[in-house]
């Protein structure tokens, strides 16, 4: 669910219930493991203790929320403080895209920016967000989020051949801030092969993109008239 997510809805729970948007839906018994939390932009300390106490999930959406200029989630104090808080995307409308590649740089950059602080979110604090925080924020962390006997062979690996990824210093530097989606050779879902060698094997992008211009053209034209 969308949480916390406007400075406006942060105070109309106030105005109408003197309560937080996360207070009333505590109040009204919605916090619990099952919830999770997109964005959380304007939430207290009070907040994030009472989101710690029910266990809820937590999905940054930084690229969205950079998009929308509706805030900076403390995401990195939720991470902190042991919240199951991991990378999301939002939807193609909010971000453009659903590259979960492309939200670390901003992620890490932009609590630096806003914490005054270049030490603030070091990049294994990013990847491990993007990985193992998923996995926590829906508690499938035993089955999800790292590579580890008994849990899914679910894996990307990601090229360095490219200008873009050399020299490696720091692989957890150049994957959160050089590292974009086409350096992603091969991507594996529970064993599947879903990209080898940079070709998606289970999508037929030619016939899609055809697909996609000609609805565009249908949009716009929609649009025209309005």
């Amino acid at each position: 669910m969308h949480v916390a997510e406007t400075q406006k809805e942060f105070d109309k729970f106030k105005a109408k219930y003197n309560m937080t948007p996360i207070e009333y839906l505590d109040s009204i018994g919605l916090l619990n493991e099952r919830f999770i939390a997109a964005h959380s932009i304007f939430v207290t300390d009070s907040d994030i203790e009472l989101m710690k106490k029910r266990d809820i999930g937590v999905a940054h959406n930084m690229v969205a929320n950079i998009k929308s200029a509706k805030g900076v989630s403390p995401a990195l104090k939720m991470f902190d403080d042991g919240l199951r808080i991991g990378l999301g995307t939002d939807g193609p409308m909010s971000g453009n895209t659903l590259d979960i590649i492309g939200q670390m740089g901003y992620v890490a950059k932009l609590h630096k920016l806003t914490n005054k602080d270049r030490s603030a979110m070091p990049p294994y604090k990013v990847v491990e967000m993007a990985t193992m925080g998923g996995a926590r924020a829906i508690h499938r962390e035993d089955e999800l989020g790292s590579l580890e006997n008994g849990k899914l062979a679910d894996i990307v690996v990601l090229e360095t051949k490219s200008a873009n990824m050399q020299p490696i210093f720091d692989p957890y530097s150049v994957l959160v801030y050089s590292a974009n989606a086409s350096n992603v050779d091969t991507v594996i879902v529970n064993g599947k092969m879903i990209v080898e060698n940079k070709k998606l094997l289970t999508y037929d992008e030619e016939k899609n993109r055809k697909a996609i211009q000609k609805f565009s053209k249908k949009v716009k034209k929609i649009a025209e008239t309005l």
